[in-house]
């Protein structure tokens, strides 16, 4: 246990920012705040892997650079649009790969696009199910509903 913390200290030491409060970082609400995500989950993109640690201050607060928050932003704007996270990290690595192919990145959204309509052609016909259930019943004082029915069989 010793040394597990010992590598710890050693790391927050080494990792300390001299002027946390500097233009170019952001303290986690700021960051939270400005790219819409909870503190939780930019914690949690550290966690997993998604994002890097950002550097401590004195007070062992982290403070994230301009890099990372725009990061951040990108992950944001990936879930928004439907991505997993683990499809956001292929966009990531994809954004951050000088070599890539446009058409790698047109594949994915593609994929993605293919797979929403597969999914709201599902909703629709949920949909049209629900409104020719509930044409069945009357809505009326009588305790027998075609509805509790329809499920109950």
């Amino acid at each position: 246990m010793y040394f597990v913390n010992d590598l710890k200290n050693r790391y927050l030491k080494n990792n300390k920012l001299k002027e946390p409060s500097h233009a170019n970082y952001q303290p986690s609400s700021q960051a939270a705040q400005e790219t819409g995500l909870s503190v939780k989950s930019i914690r949690y993109y550290e966690q997993i892997g998604l994002t890097n640690p950002p550097p401590r201050g004195e007070n062992d607060y982290r403070y994230y650079p301009s890099a990372l928050i725009k990061r951040l932003h990108f992950i944001k704007k990936t879930k928004d649009v439907g991505f997993s996270l683990k499809e956001s990290k292929n966009l990531l690595a994809l954004s951050e790969n000088s070599g890539r192919r446009s058409a790698d990145v047109k594949a994915l959204l593609s994929q993605k696009i293919e797979e929403l309509q597969t999914k709201i052609k599902r909703e629709q016909a949920l949909l049209e199910s629900l409104k020719n259930i509930t044409l069945k019943c009357c809505g009326d004082e009588k305790p027998n509903c075609p509805i509790i029915d329809e499920f109950a069989n």
